[in-house]
């Protein structure tokens, strides 16, 4: 199997309920793929983020606050692996600003990323909702 030229990349299913509702290639998690695919393509250093959909903002917070603990702590040891070839971005448990604003403060302080990538809303919030203003308050 090959992906963009390739050779040796392999692919998941993402499920939900029990239903595939998208398919990743191995470059999604695997850094030694995204090199290579890196490599192929000519690109010397890729940032690397949460695929959208991972966000769950409508999630618990809780359970989403430990997603993107999981999630960061991951992108963040790949590029301490990898760190001429990635910069990392997090992502937040955005559905709950204070708990979001401790996150976004771990990201960059003691994690060490670039910054963060945020989804467009926020459940029924637009980014300009007076809740997110915490978040966006912060200066690292």
């Amino acid at each position: 199997m090959s992906y963009a030229g390739v050779p040796h990349i392999g692919m998941a299913k993402m499920v939900e309920n029990g239903k595939q509702f998208r398919q990743v290639h191995s470059t999604c998690w695997c850094a030694e793929h995204r090199i290579k695919d890196c490599d192929y393509t000519q690109v010397d250093v890729q940032v690397l983020s949460t695929v959208p959909v991972m966000f769950a903002y409508w999630a618990k917070p809780e359970d989403t606050l430990d997603l993107a603990r999981y999630l960061n702590d991951h992108i963040a040891q790949t590029v301490a692996e990898n760190p001429k070839r990635f910069v990392g971005l997090g992502t937040l448990p955005m559905q709950a600003p204070e708990l979001a604003v401790k996150e976004l403060r771990r990201c960059i302080s003691d994690l060490g990323l670039a910054g963060i990538q945020i989804g467009t809303t926020v459940n029924d919030w637009t980014l300009d909702a007076p809740e997110l203003s915490p978040i966006f308050a912060v200066r690292t």
